[in-house]
């Protein structure tokens, strides 16, 4: 049985992703970011922020020793 921590390190890897993905579109496209600071790229920093904590997650809990 794995824990609620793997789990919560596949959605957090996941999303990450997600977010990577769209902020690599938004990059590419021609239209201008309507935010506060768009010449940061939040998207794709915070994305890879959660892919990496999520690859921790499912890394240390990838197994479980019963006793």
């Amino acid at each position: 049985m794995k824990p609620i921590w793997y789990f919560v390190g596949l959605i957090l890897f996941i999303m990450g992703l997600l977010l990577v993905i769209s902020g690599l579109l938004n990059l590419s496209s021609a239209t201008e970011a309507k935010t506060v600071l768009p010449h940061l790229h939040a998207d794709i920093w915070w994305g890879a922020l959660m892919m990496i904590v999520g690859l921790i997650y499912i890394i240390k809990n990838r197994k479980v020793k019963i006793e």
